[in-house]
């Protein structure tokens, strides 16, 4: 069905129902999954990123840190023997943007994301009308290939929980 999937992930452990979700249409599909992480910065070409305290670091350095902390964090979770068909990517840039443009790139036939970033808006999401993340809301209005967005149990439970 799929030949390619790209996940997107914000490395937060909200992402890991959406990713439980991707790998296994992968495995269904026999597909090769794409684990994609975008360290937002408005500088796409600079050469630096520019963390939230004002930190500046090499973009190489930190991508290449950080690719080795997402195959450490995923890989544990793919079975022995279907590790080759799993690819780690780290982008620099706006996350929405360049998750289109990966999956232009790759020609990914699906994208797998959850439904916002913890850091961002889950209290939105909480709220009396939930709604999707910035990034997730511009992939899916703009994405050329079905996009799956993945909410899990526990989320929907919160949500339940909150409501008067």
């Amino acid at each position: 069905m799929y030949k390619k999937i790209l996940f997107c992930t914000d490395l937060y452990p909200a992402s890991d129902y959406a990713f439980a979700s991707a790998l296994d249409m992968a495995e269904q599909s026999n597909a090769e999954l794409i684990v994609l992480h975008v360290l937002e910065s408005r500088h796409r070409y600079s050469g630096q990123l520019i963390t939230d305290d004002g930190e500046v670091w090499g973009s190489a350095e930190v991508f290449d840190k950080l690719k080795e902390k997402l195959k450490e964090y995923y890989s544990m979770r793919v079975e022995e023997g279907k590790q080759d068909s799993v690819r780690y990517n780290i982008r620099g840039g706006i996350p929405w943007l360049e998750i289109l443009r990966v999956a232009r790139q790759e020609n990914a036939d699906l994208i797998v994301m959850g439904p916002y970033t913890v850091r961002g808006s889950v209290l939105e999401f909480m709220s009396k009308q939930p709604r999707l993340g910035s990034n997730a809301q511009a992939v899916s209005l703009r994405s050329r290939c079905p996009v799956s967005i993945v909410t899990s149990p526990k989320q929907l439970m919160a949500l339940e929980a909150s409501e008067p």
